[in-house]
Parts: structure tokens; C-alpha cells; sequence
């Protein structure tokens, strides 16, 4: 046998030479390696191929909470905001959180007039940074607001993770006009696809109401102020970096509306007065055609949008439904210019009318009538027969000047202002056959009109024939006021002629003058109001949509107002829209000369 060196065989020799060597080489691999690493991590951890990785490692574990989201505000008429609320907040940071018995928070109880039980639970629920939000009377939680003094004392206790801050909230459940204003919200998909991923894919984005008709003018650049905090792969707060605020100044544009807070808030008030279920109110200047109020129900909360496309909020003022006898003024209108109607035209209604082979009701027997009283009294009988006579292409071009079957809102730059406006239609396919012709004339059928086309109409009565342009939208601003871009009143259209119009007013008015008009509850109002009620069926059994059109005060015409109730039990006895209006009317009457916090001066059925 051949033996190496020292008695060892050349085979095992050679064997321990080999391990030698990769030994020394793996070795010199992980020195290699561990030098690279320390080159990296140590000596030029913070210029390495132009990176910081030092801040970069603290940056992956920073967290945030925006105090000031930068976007701009939606604003009145008057510059009074309907969008962010700033006000002194309990900021909590949840990796501070102190020992849910420390004797402190028995403290912060106090000062804050609450159970320490209630602060002890809220702190629990929270995982996130966020405001500190306790129970409320109404039973939801609502962040808490402090008192200059209060702060402060909140401030002493010095607990680690509760912070007062003045701090801008989007919405509150004070607010008005929410699907106007509609509501923000996260949606990757949005991002991606509208606005081409320019946005971080979790920011919230304008999804409803003139928060998305207006995103890029709102949005501005980022957060305005934002307290930024850093923690450990646990969660931990590090040590010594402690809690730090930014800001940022350049914050997007405020969009002033034509809305008039003062006036949105009576509305509102009485559509809850009366307990409203669904359906909607617009009030207009007659004149300019600046919305002043528009209000839908029910209402929703803009912070918290329910699941499933049957609860997504709806702006029901821009939603066409069966308007029922308000159609009536464009019948009337549309027969007196033709020549085919006086106001002492008779009729006379039996409570029914054969017609083909089918029978057309009336809700009552009004008997000997002129068309004037059939009008007042919403004679379906009457306004068949006046219909049927008119025909189809009357009809529908007397709609259409009126502003009926079309959009008619105002468009910025292509962008329809009145998000999801619904034009409506009249006829639907083609025909003229006479049960049609009279369905159509008592706003039956294929009659759809939204209330903001209902108050285009009774502005149009109310100003002698002039059509005018819905404005909801004056300018955009800058955060300091200054006026980035003007959007002004348009010109209305002639749509009516003078005379007929003004006739037309005053059988509006003989609607609640006259003791038997269907609108008589408004003559107790404190302006003389002229107007038109309707009930219209829905298709649903035992459902009909209520309506009131008109406008006030009727020898001065300022205002213009559509109110409707949709899918009302129709055994219930109730009547909505009047209530409505009439408080409406009276609120602004109290408030003296047609002004309320700046308001501008210039069916089926009866």
C-alpha cells in the first residue's frame, strides 16, 4: 500500500486536501459576503449607489396621521364651508397606548365629562391612529371636541399617544347637502383607471357629487399637515425619534357653490320635520337659475358608505320619476298658445271617461268645470280630453321647451356639474294612439322629469317664458379667497310665450287661492305661493309619488320650488310636498325681504 506523508494513505491525503480547500474557500466567501454587508449596512449605509438606506430603514416603519388632508373645501355661496370641520381633537397614536388603568385616564375622564369606563373602550377598539370617538346622544360615535381649556388640561396629563390637536374632519353629522356635496373614499380602481395611477393608490378620491366632478381642482398635492411616528417590526414605538409634524402649503382649490347654507338648512328641516322616507327638494332663483337648496332622503352617512348597490346614496333631485298632474302646465301651456283652450273652456267630468276600449279615472267627480277649474281641481277627465286633442308632437315639443327630456344642468369642460343628472323622457317609442296621448297628459306612461327639470318649469312660468340655466357652481378660489376661475349666470331662453306664461301663473295660483284647488293647505302660507300638485301611480301596487311645483311670492316671483315623495303608500293619508313647502315659504318670509343668511335678491291623481 502507498502511504503519504506521516504514515497516511496517499487516497485519504488527498481527501483531506480537498476539504482543505473548499473550507478555505466557502470561508473566504462569507468574510467576503460579511464585508460587503458591513460596507453596505455600516461604513456607506447612508450614500450607497445614491440611496440613504439608514433613513430608508426608518422610513418602511413610519406611520402617519393626516391632520389636514389639503384638499379644498366646497363652499356656499356666502364662503361659509360645507366640507372641513377644524376643530381642537384628541389625536391618538394606538403604539402609545398607556395602561388602560392608569390613573390618568380617570383624569382625561374628567376633564372630558365622560365615564372612565367609555374612554377605556374606545382606546381598546383602536388599531389605527385616529381621533378619540365616544358615544354620542344620537347613538353613533362622534370625535370628541375640546374647549381651549380643556385641551390644555388634556395636555398636562402628558399620557404618551394622546395628543391635542386642532385637526380638519371632511364631514360631520352636522352636515348639509351631502349628495351635492357626495363623498370621498379609497377605490384603487378608480385611481388606476380615471386618473391613471397619478394618485398613491390608497388615497381617498372623489366618488359621488361635486367631490368627484371636481377631484383634480380639490385635490391639490398631498396632505397639509400630518403627524408622522415611527415604530419597530413589532409595532413598538422607537425609542428617541418620538412623534413629528409636517406640512405641506400647497393645498388644492375650494369650489364655491350657488347653495345658500341658511336656506339648505330649512329645507332639510322640513323634509325631517316630516319625516320625509324618500324623495327630494330644489329651490331656484328664478331669474339666474342659481340652485339655492337641493336636498335628497334619506340621507346617508358621507363616512361611512353602506355595501350593495341598492344602499348607494342616490341625489333623487337629479333622478326622473312619474311626475302625475304636474305634467298638467305643460298641457295648458302648449293649448292656450295653440288656441285649442280658454280659461272658461267647459268640461265636464262624470269621474271617468271611456276611451277606445278602456276606461281613464279621475280621484273625484268634479262634475260642470272650465278648464281653469279643472286645472285648479286637477281634473284628469279635463286634461285627457285636452291632451288627446293637442297631440303627440305638441306635447312633446311644449315639454322640451320647457326644458323636459333633456339635461339641462350646468357643464364645466365637458363635466356635467349635476353629477348623474337623469334627462327624463315623455314618449318612449313611437305611436299616437289616444290612451297614450292621455296617459301622457296626466304625467303618466313615459313621463319621467326630475325635480330640478320641475323647478326649471316653474321658473319658467314665474318669469314671464324665460327658461332659465341651472348654475350650481359660481367659481373655483384659492384657500386665501383669491378667484382661479368664474363660472357666470347664462342667459335664459325665451322657451315660452310672455302672455301665455302669465296666464298659465295664474291658474298655478287658483291651485291654492281657490278653496277646492288641491293646494290650498299654502294659502295659509305668508307669501302668496302658485303651484301644482300631483299623484302620480308608480307601476307598484298601492304606491304613488307625491309632487308639488311652484314658485313665490307669486306677484314678485323670487323663488322657484320642486318638491317630490316617491313610492308613498297611497292608504296612508298623508301628503308630503305641501308641509314641505310651506315651511319652506314661512322660514323665508320670517326671515324678512326674500333674504335667509345672504339668499340672493335679484299624476295620475290631483
Amino acid at each position: 500500500m502507498v502511504k503519504g506523508r506521516g504514515g497516511m494513505t496517499l487516497k485519504r491525503w488527498r481527501h483531506s486536501r480537498r476539504l482543505f480547500i473548499w473550507t478555505g474557500v466557502w470561508t473566504g466567501l462569507v468574510a467576503l459576503l460579511a464585508g460587503r454587508l458591513f460596507f453596505i449596512q455600516v461604513a456607506d449605509a447612508r450614500h450607497y449607489e445614491g440611496h440613504d438606506l439608514v433613513a430608508l430603514s426608518v422610513e418602511q416603519r413610519r406611520e402617519q396621521f393626516v391632520v389636514d388632508s389639503g384638499r379644498g373645501n366646497i363652499l356656499d355661496r356666502n364662503g361659509r364651508s360645507l366640507t372641513g370641520h377644524t376643530f381642537l381633537g384628541l389625536v391618538v397614536l394606538p403604539p402609545w397606548h398607556p395602561d388602560l388603568h392608569d390613573p390618568n385616564l380617570g383624569r382625561l375622564a374628567a376633564i372630558l365629562g365622560r365615564p372612565v369606563n367609555q374612554i377605556q373602550a374606545a382606546l381598546a377598539s383602536m388599531k389605527q391612529p385616529g381621533l378619540l370617538s365616544l358615544p354620542s346622544p344620537g347613538g353613533t360615535s362622534t370625535p370628541i371636541e375640546l374647549t381651549d381649556a380643556q385641551a390644555a388640561a388634556v395636555q398636562s396629563l402628558g399620557i404618551d399617544g394622546i395628543l391635542p390637536r386642532q385637526v380638519t374632519v371632511r364631514y360631520n353629522n352636522q352636515s348639509l347637502a351631502r349628495h351635492v356635496v357626495g363623498f370621498i373614499g379609497e377605490d384603487p380602481n378608480l385611481v388606476t383607471q380615471v386618473y391613471d395611477g397619478r394618485y398613491p393608490l390608497n388615497e381617498p378620491v372623489g366618488k359621488m357629487g361635486l367631490e368627484s366632478v371636481f377631484q383634480e381642482d380639490l385635490r391639490g398635492n398631498g396632505p397639509a399637515r400630518t403627524l408622522h411616528f415611527y415604530v419597530d417590526g413589532e409595532g413598538r414605538p422607537l425609542p428617541g425619534l418620538g412623534i413629528r409634524e409636517a406640512t405641506r402649503p400647497d393645498t388644492g382649490l375650494n369650489v364655491q357653490t350657488t347653495l345658500d347654507m341658511g336656506l339648505q338648512k330649512i329645507v332639510e328641516s322640513a323634509m325631517d320635520k316630516v319625516a320625509l322616507p324618500r324623495g327630494a327638494a330644489v329651490v331656484m332663483d328664478v331669474h339666474t337659475g342659481d340652485i339655492l337648496a337641493m336636498a335628497s332622503r334619506p340621507n346617508f352617512d358621507q363616512n361611512h358608505i353602506p355595501s350593495g348597490a341598492a344602499n348607494y346614496p342616490k341625489n333623487l333631485a337629479v333622478e326622473a320619476d312619474f311626475p302625475g298632474s304636474v305634467f298638467k302646465i305643460v298641457d295648458a301651456t302648449a293649448a292656450l298658445d295653440k288656441g285649442q283652450l280658454a280659461a272658461n273652456t267647459p268640461f265636464n267630468c262624470t269621474g271617468s271617461i271611456q276611451i277606445g276600449d278602456g276606461v281613464l279615472n279621475c280621484w273625484q267627480v268634479h262634475g260642470h268645470e272650465t278648464a281653469e277649474e279643472a286645472f285648479a281641481q286637477s281634473c284628469n277627465v279635463a286634461f285627457a280630453q285636452i291632451s288627446m286633442k293637442l297631440g303627440r308632437q305638441n306635447m312633446e315639443d311644449y315639454a322640451k321647451a320647457f326644458g323636459l327630456a333633456q339635461r339641462q344642468g350646468q357643464v364645466v369642460d365637458g363635466r356635467d356639474v349635476f353629477d348623474e343628472e337623469d334627462p327624463g323622457s315623455i314618449f318612449v317609442g313611437p305611436g299616437s294612439a289616444l290612451r297614450l296621448l292621455a296617459n301622457t297628459g296626466i304625467g303618466q306612461e313615459n313621463v319621467r322629469i326630475s325635480p330640478l327639470q320641475a323647478a326649471v318649469m316653474a321658473a319658467t312660468i314665474a318669469a314671464d317664458g324665460k327658461r332659465p340655466v341651472p348654475r350650481l357652481v359660481m367659481r373655483l378660489a384659492t384657500a386665501q379667497g383669491d378667484p382661479y376661475r368664474t363660472f357666470p349666470i347664462q342667459s335664459p331662453v325665451q322657451a315660452i310665450n310672455p302672455g301665455v306664461a302669465k296666464e298659465v301663473g295664474q291658474w298655478m295660483r287658483e291651485v291654492i287661492a281657490s278653496p277646492q284647488g288641491t293646494g290650498h293647505l299654502l294659502a295659509q302660507a305668508a307669501w302668496p305661493v302658485a303651484g301644482k300638485t300631483g299623484t302620480a301611480q308608480t307601476g307598484q301596487p298601492h304606491r304613488v309619488n307625491q309632487w308639488f311645483v311652484g314658485y313665490f311670492p307669486y306677484d314678485h316671483p323670487r323663488y322657484a320650488i320642486a318638491v317630490d315623495a316617491l313610492d308613498i303608500p297611497d292608504s296612508s293619508g298623508l301628503r308630503y310636498p305641501e308641509p314641505i313647502v310651506l315651511d319652506i315659504v314661512n322660514a323665508l318670509a320670517h326671515a324678512g325681504n326674500a333674504q335667509t343668511d345672504g339668499a340672493p335678491q335679484s299624476g295620475g291623481g290631483r
